[in-house]
Parts: C-alpha cells; structure tokens; sequence
C-alpha cells in the first residue's frame, strides 16, 4: 500500500534559556487512557493548572514536525499577504489564519495559502512553491488528527464532569429545542479557530533583556473554552528542529512558571474563560472547577531562527445562549462585541472576559428580524414565494386555514429556522400541535461489539495502494481506500472503498457539480449510494421490509430533498459499474470499479473534484450526518479538501443541523473575532 509521505523523524531538542522563574512539565496523561480508563485522567489537571498534555497520538509526532518544519519557509514565500504582528520587544508574527466549522462543514481553507499557489505561473516554478507544497501534503493529516484527539478529549471530559453537571447544560435558539447536552456537544457544535503562528526575534526597540519582564505577550487568559496546541519548535535556516521555551503559566496561587515540554508533549490542551461562562459557574456538589490558565510568551532565540506554533480555539456554539443574558446567543455576543468595538461604543468585552459585557448586551442587544414580501413566508430559512406553491394567504384563510412551513410529516417548523425538508402548506395544525420532532433512530454500535480492532480490519487496507482519511471534525471516523486497475480491454477503472465507522443509513460517493455554488457541489452532482432499505417516502423514510441496493443517482440541481431525485438512474452505461455494500451491523463500506460515474468519467491520470456523504441516524433521506467534498489525485494519492469560495444566494438545504451552509455571517463574525486588538482571540499563546 502507499502510504503519504512523511519526514523522517526529526530530532528534538530543548532551545537553552535561563528563567529567572520555576521550571513546571504538564500534566501528562497517554492518548489511549482518553478512552475507557475506569478513573478520571484529566481532571487532577485542569482543575489545578488548566493544563494537560496528550501523548503517544499515533503517528502524530511525524506529521506534525514534518508540517512544521516548512511552516515559516512557506509563510516566508507569501510574506506580504499573510497577516503580520509587531511586538514591542522587536518580535513579528506571521500567520496563516482558517477555521473549522461544525455540521459537517469541516476544515476551512487556508485562503492566504490558496490565493498564492493559485496566482503562481508555469514560468515561475516549483522552487517557489515547493515549501508550500510539502507544507500541505501534511496539512489534511495533520488537521484531521488534532480534530480527532479534540474530539475525545471532549469526549473524556464530559464524562469525567457529566455528574456534576446540569444536562443540558447550553439552551440553543434552535426552534426544535436541540440542546447542547453535555461537554462534548458543546465543542462539536463550536467553530474552531486556527492558527500557525511563525515568530522571528528582531531587534528590540526598548532594550528588553531576556526574561519574563519582557515577554513578546503579555499574561492572558484565552476567551474560548480551551485551546489544544503543539508547543512551540525553533526552525533553523538548516531545517532542523528542536523544542522552543519562553511560554509562561500562572499557577492558582498567582507564581509565574516556566512551562517545560519535550518531545512525547503531542497536543496540550489549556482551558480558556469559557469555563467561567458556562462550566463553573454550574456545577453542583460543590465540586471543583476547571482552571482558566493565564500565560505569557517570551522570545529568546537568534534572529535568522524561527519559532513555529499551532493553536485551535474552541469556543462556545454561535446558537447555544449565553448564560445569564437574556435570549442573547454566543454568537449574538460576538458579533455585538465585534461591532461595537470597531464603532468606538464600548471595549471589546467578550473576547476579553469583560464583567460589564452581560450588561452591555443585556442593555444593548440588537435584534434580526426576518423580512419577507406581503405573498412570501420565511420557511427554511429563506423567504418563499406563495405562488410557487399555489398557495395564498388569502385562500388558506378563506378556508379557515393558516399558511404554515411545514415538512412532510406534517410537523410545524416554528420561525422558519431549521433545516431539513420543508416548505408552505395550508394546515390547521400549529408548531403547539404537531412540533417538529427527531426522526426515530436505527439501532446504533454497541460499543463492546464494535471494537477499534474490528473496525482497523474492517477498513480493508491491504487490498488498496492508497488511503486517504476523509473524517469530518468531531465526525465519524471514514477513509476513501482504491487503487487503479486495467479491465481484459485495457481500460482504467478505479477500484474504491468507502470505509465508514458506523452503522447503515445511507452512505455515497460521486462527482461534485462544480458549477453548483450554494451547496458545495452537491446539487447536481453524480453519485453512487447505497441505502439499507426500499420505496422511499419522505413522510415514513425507507421501507427495511425491502432489500437494500446500490445504484447511480443524479442530485437534484434545485431541489436538495432525497423525493426529487430518489429515482436511480438505469442506463446501458451504469449497468457497467460494478457495486456493493458491506454492512456488519456496526460499520459500513461502499465498494465499486468503474470508469465512470453516471457516465462521467474518472481522470484516472489526474485528479477530480468528489464529494462523500453518510448518515448513521435513521431511514430517512433528507440529511447526512457526515460529508466533505475534496480533491484527490487518483495516481499520486494526495488529497485536499475543497476551498470555498464566495457563498451565493442562500437557499435550501438537506441538513438537519444549525444552517452551516449559510456560513456567511458566520465567517463575518469569525473574522471580525480574529481581527480584535484583544489578544485572547488572536491565539497569542
């Protein structure tokens, strides 16, 4: 099997400094005790220092000093477009800035990243870009690991706390009352903020010396619920790598402490002042709380040297309410925050645990309001017109009969604000009567039954020359195994498995729709899909007394809903590929070899723009659980997920969850985050 290249290990040393303060090593606690030690792991931890360490991620330690060792040459060959700091003792940062973003929209592009490797010419070369280049090979391992270790430390934390805490414990605007119920709901519903921060030392204009009096960042605490970070590496013009100090903690007790990492230091999770906004200040039986640690960097290596760094900023879901401010979201906070900073009304307070925040937001909370037309209802998310549902409000009220969104159960949507399968209809039923509910859930893995060893051997690498991991963050572990190979008349197919680790929904894989720019080229799109049962309605879901089947579908261009395209497409053509599932009752996999998709055919010398979904929950069509669209070069086997561009006018879409395909506002409130002068949401650490 080929498998993506990776450095050879790198040696790893610690760069000398002399602190005048004590030297302190993380809590340390192994990846494999985040699942199933019988005794609490983390705890001792975080309720002490804030601080733990993760060690022994497999593969991890690799990946990351290969990534991070053409980091700064990378950043260095864009220079002028990436975003720069100066520091007073001399120091500048330069950073490449994304986000991952939650229900299934995944990692973000690296735009910075983007827009260089596209504007580079033929004539220009690979020297210029080869830093880069390296830089992303590692970049979809790297990412996809870190959401995974995040994940389950989620995971462990919410069941070390679960006793001590209310459930649920975040309220959500959600209009079906889909709360946040524990930790690890809470960080998979957040937006994750990333950074890769490359420091160099320059010249003090102040004649700072050495020392945690003249650290390059002051002492802070971090605004989002925690931070998960590589420490910091020292680059040398050669290459080489070895462990940077100079990052400073403050203990309980107010002492300031040098921070000592080594090499088994993987990935270091550090709580932020999200503890104070929605853990300790709930916790029942007087238990302890979780410790937001303050921390302050200081430079101290030679100016043609680099310091490089990782951070991942979790922060509270955008629709989960604030604590103690009335009918205001995290979100709202931010975005109000933001606003009236860049207004010159009020300090940035949220990004910096301002006490007054609550009551500036409390006092000042702008309110959205929805505006359709006098013959539109907002429903989905968007204004519908009436009149492509020869409806009316008058005739509905000729009937005695209110105009209402409503999805094909017959279930009332509220507001208009979910997503799913929905539209206007003239019903006397109210959201009072027939709220919309959960579908009814199919059996799911028994986790004594559904081990980690089953599943590795389940994925069936062996028999494939190359695998790619295509794991949404907080998402269903999945990986995309083919090889090409030659039919008796010399043709080249691709030989693919779509390994998925959990149980039977439906699962898909096919071309993207590259014109398609409201739903990431799902509408459109060419797939073949497997689905568990038959004669699909969209009020019942599918019937399981009917055999399961593969087959070639084509996406519906305008309608996103499984009733506007559930017919498969039969031809001469997709007779010829040749499909399967395999489902064991706790994983799944989608098998075929062909040339071709719905007649488009593989660039099997190339690479393709696909698209994968999968949905683990019930036997209904409308939504997935887990997707991504990505690129993958079918010979070399390197792949990237897909790189968003503008989003166009916003319009339905299949998912269930909060509207992450409308990610425009969003992104706006991220970015207006990241651009604050405060340093607890720039990821100084």
């Amino acid at each position: 099997m080929i498998l993506p290249n990776v450095f050879p290990a790198l040696l790893v040393a610690s760069a000398s400094h002399v602190s005048a303060y004590p030297a302190v090593s993380p809590n340390r606690i192994a990846y494999e005790s985040l699942d199933g030690a019988k005794s609490p792991v983390l705890l001792e931890g975080l309720n002490k220092d804030g601080v733990v360490s993760v060690t022994g991620v497999p593969n991890f330690g690799e990946v990351k000093r290969a990534l991070m060792s053409h980091l700064h040459a990378c950043i260095m060959s864009i220079d002028g477009d990436v975003p720069t700091e100066h520091y007073r003792d001399g120091a500048i940062r330069r950073s490449f800035a994304s986000s991952t973003l939650p229900n299934g929209s995944g990692p973000q592009p690296i735009k910075s990243l983007e827009g260089f490797e596209a504007a580079l010419s033929p004539s220009e070369g690979s020297s210029e870009s080869e830093s880069c280049r390296h830089f992303r090979g590692h970049l979809s391992s790297f990412r996809s690991t870190v959401d995974r270790v995040t994940g389950r430390f989620a995971e462990r934390l919410s069941a070390e706390m679960g006793a001590f805490l209310p459930r649920p414990l975040l309220h959500t605007s959600d209009p079906a009352g889909r709360d946040y119920g524990d930790i690890a709901q809470v960080v998979s519903g957040g937006v994750h903020l990333e950074h890769f921060h490359s420091y160099q030392k320059g010249n003090s204009p102040m004649g700072i010396a050495d020392g945690i009096d003249g650290e390059t960042i002051e002492f802070h605490t971090d605004q989002g619920f925690f931070i998960a970070f590589t420490p910091g590496l020292i680059v040398s013009p050669e290459g080489g790598l070895e462990l940077s100090d100079g990052f400073y903690v403050q203990n309980s007790n107010g002492e300031k402490l040098l921070m000592e990492f080594s090499e088994e230091d993987d990935l270091v999770f550090m709580m932020g002042d999200g503890v104070n906004q929605f853990i300790n200040n709930k916790l029942v039986d007087d238990h302890a709380g979780l410790r937001a640690t303050p921390h302050a960097l200081t430079l101290s290596f030679l100016e043609e040297e680099a310091r490089v760094w990782y951070g991942r900023m979790v922060l509270a879901p955008n629709d989960a309410y604030f604590p103690g401010v009335a009918e205001s979201t995290f979100g709202e906070v931010r975005r109000f925050s933001m606003d009236s900073s860049l207004n010159g009304d009020i300090p940035v307070g949220i990004g910096c645990s301002s006490p007054n925040m609550k009551a500036v937001i409390t006092t000042a909370r702008r309110l959205e309001f929805h505006e359709c037309a006098e013959d539109e209802l907002f429903c989905w998310f968007r204004c519908m017109a009436l009149a492509d549902y020869d409806l009316s409000f008058d005739s509905c009220s000729e009937r005695n009969l209110q105009v209402q969104c409503m999805n094909p159960r017959g279930q009332v949507l509220k507001d208009g604000e979910d997503h799913g399968d929905y539209f206007p209809e003239c019903t006397n039923r109210t959201h009072d009567t027939h709220p919309v509910t959960d579908f009814p859930m199919i059996d799911q893995q028994d986790a004594a039954v559904c081990t980690s060893e089953k599943w590795e051997e389940f994925i069936g690498a062996d028999g494939y020359d190359h695998m790619v991991e295509l794991t949404n963050p907080n998402g269903t572990e999945t990986y995309l195994l083919w090889s090409i190979v030659e039919d008796d008349s010399g043709t080249k197919k691709i030989k693919a498995r779509l390994a998925f680790d959990n149980v039977f929904g439906w699962l898909a894989l096919g071309f993207a729709n590259v014109e398609d720019t409201v739903h990431n080229g799902m509408n459109g799109g060419s797939i073949i899909m497997a689905i568990p049962g038959g004669n699909y309605a969209a009020d019942t879901g599918l019937d399981l007394a009917v055999d399961g089947s593969v087959a070639t579908y084509k996406i519906d261009s305008e309608n996103t809903p499984f009733r506007f395209w559930s017919t498969p497409i039969e031809t001469e053509e997709t007779k010829t590929t040749m499909a399967d599932v395999d489902d064991t009752g706790c994983f799944t996999a989608l098998t075929f070899e062909s040339d071709h998709i719905n007649g488009l055919k593989f660039d099997v010398n190339g690479t393709d723009e696909m698209i994968w979904g999968g949905n683990s929950n019930d036997i209904w069509m409308g939504y997935h659980t887990d997707r991504s669209r990505f690129t993958v070069d079918w010979n070399t086997g390197e792949m990237s997920f897909f790189v968003m561009g503008p989003i166009a006018e916003t319009g339905p879409t299949e998912e269930k969850e909060s509207p992450a395909e409308n990610v425009g506002s969003m992104k706006s409130a991220i970015v207006g985050i990241v651009s604050l002068a405060c340093a607890s949401l720039v990821l100084l650490s």
